[in-house]
């Protein structure tokens, strides 16, 4: 039993990231809209007109020059007075009003005998006019305590411009930070606890099937005349001057052991398929195809995929007379006077659909696809089958039952891990034929400073010395091993005597493809 543990996949975790960044920006404007509307709904602007007074001892020719501590004393004691009851009662008689509407408060300035004196209401004007009540009708009360305090106003009351309860902006900028960091934090769980296949450790703890290759990310870049010209251009090796190195040896790899299977066991008719759309199968068919034929093959890429046709795209193939495999099959074209492509000069040969055939299931039925697959089986040295998705034509199963080998194509953060399983439960009962699956679309390690390759073997790391590689000390993985077998004679005709082949049949980075 697999298991199905959280994987963190950098690259994966920052698509989604990216992909989702507007999930965050919404929470983050839904966020302040919330704010906006919960505060204005409860909020009532407030004026405050304000009012500085001194106080001084009187009742003596130098009451100007009265103590420190007397008048601070004296101060305390009247801004007690200004917050009673009393005095709003007062200010009230005095503009021959019912009710004081608004709030007093006052306050001594550190280490002065200066009074800050301050009357919020509703309304500016009201404010004014309540402190300025307030003033005149102090000394009603002040006087019964002190008789010898003189009180001066020395800044005059205004008519506030604005309320003084402004709403806190750092409080809305909590509220949005919180939003926005709440929203990040569901996208990043959804993303580690998406069980697909990340990477490559990813693969041997979730799959039940053997790796036998994969094919590192591959930008497509295109050169500004492309661009210009809005050119699509497939990722085929050989074809175009942006292709890296890393990914043309793989597909490279996955040729030796094709050809070491072959020379071991005859089967040379391969049907590649996928689980879903957009995996990359038919890019994977073809290189694998060319890199055949670059290595001496006699080879035929054949397009079985009636629903949707892609390979014509890749090999930038336009439609042409007795070149349509639904006429092959249906009998409208020969074998003898059927139009194969030949790719470059090259020894591969397509056969190719340029556009999707609604009844493509009688040439299942009727056994002509069958019959040509056997035909072709006799002509070249390799076949390569593309097909449909299995998710999406049911009729590939029939294909499969026809070929010597299946192999999966799986993209990489795609297709969910239990899926994968179902499906390659599901071509293992139908024919036992299941070669392995290729992981596509495999990102390299994008950390700075980190030079990293990536091999379906050894798991290695990086090109780099030393006891630790990029996923850590070898100690905590198995020591890779080498099934070494007798490397044929230099006239055995079974096996090229490439680097290559010998590479595919010595060690385990190339080891022959199991059947399950």
């Amino acid at each position: 039993m697999k298991k199905n543990r959280i994987t963190i996949e950098l690259y994966s975790l920052l698509n989604d990231i990216f992909k989702n960044i507007w999930v965050v920006i919404l929470c983050a404007i839904i966020g302040s809209m919330s704010f906006f509307l919960v505060t204005h709904a409860s909020y009532t602007p407030m004026y405050t007109s304000t009012a500085t007074l001194t106080v001084l001892n009187s009742g003596s020719a130098t009451a100007s020059y009265s103590t420190y501590s007397i008048s601070t004393e004296k101060a305390n004691v009247l801004v007690n007075i200004f917050t009673e009851p009393t005095i709003k009662e007062y200010a009230a008689a005095y503009l021959e009003l019912d009710r004081f509407d608004g709030t007093i408060s006052a306050r001594v300035l550190d280490q002065t005998n200066f009074i800050e004196l301050k009357v919020t209401s509703d309304h500016p004007e009201k404010a004014y006019r309540l402190l300025n009540a307030v003033l005149k009708s102090h000394h009603k009360v002040s006087n019964k305590i002190f008789t010898n305090a003189g009180v001066t106003v020395i800044s005059m009351p205004t008519v506030p411009g604005g309320p003084s309860n402004h709403i806190s902006t750092s409080n809305r900028r909590l509220v949005i930070m919180a939003c926005a960091t709440l929203a990040l934090a569901m996208v990043i769980a959804l993303s580690l606890m998406r069980n697909t296949v990340k990477k490559e450790s990813d693969f041997d703890d979730k799959i039940e099937s053997k790796l036998i290759g994969t094919i590192a990310h591959e930008d497509k870049r295109m050169s500004l005349q492309d661009i210009k010209q809005k050119k699509k251009k497939g990722l085929l090796i050989h074809s175009n001057a942006y292709i890296s190195l890393r990914f043309t040896e793989n597909f490279h790899k996955i040729a030796a052991k094709l050809e070491h299977k072959k020379n071991r066991s005859g089967e040379k008719v391969f049907a590649i398929t996928s689980v879903a759309e957009n995996e990359g199968k038919s890019t994977c068919a073809a290189n694998i195809a060319v890199s055949l034929a670059d290595r001496g093959n006699n080879v035929v890429l054949l397009d079985l995929d009636f629903k949707k046709p892609a390979v014509y795209k890749i090999f930038s193939e336009e439609a042409t007379e007795n070149g349509e495999v639904s006429d092959l099959l249906s009998k409208k074209v020969s074998l003898e006077d059927f139009a194969f492509r030949q790719f470059k000069k090259t020894s591969l040969s397509l056969a190719v659909n340029t556009k999707a055939e609604p009844e493509y299931r009688k040439f299942i039925e009727d056994g002509s696809v069958a019959e040509l697959i056997k035909i072709l089986k006799r002509e070249y040295d390799f076949v390569i089958i593309d097909t449909a998705p299995l998710s999406l034509d049911s009729s590939v199963t029939d294909i499969i039952n026809m070929v010597d080998k299946t192999i999966l194509i799986v993209r990489t953060d795609t297709v969910p891990v239990n899926v994968l399983n179902d499906s390659i439960s599901t071509i293992s009962k139908i024919s036992s034929n299941l070669a392995g699956c290729i992981l596509n679309d495999v990102h390299m390690n994008i950390l700075p400073f980190s030079i990293t390759g990536n091999d379906e073997s050894n798991r290695y790391g990086g090109y780099r010395h030393g006891k630790h590689s990029h996923y850590g000390h070898y100690g905590k993985y198995p020591a890779p091993k080498y099934d070494i077998e007798p490397i044929p004679e230099e006239n055995d005709d079974s096996v090229q005597n490439s680097p290559e082949s010998i590479n595919a049949i010595t060690v385990n980075d190339t080891e022959e493809i199991t059947e399950q």
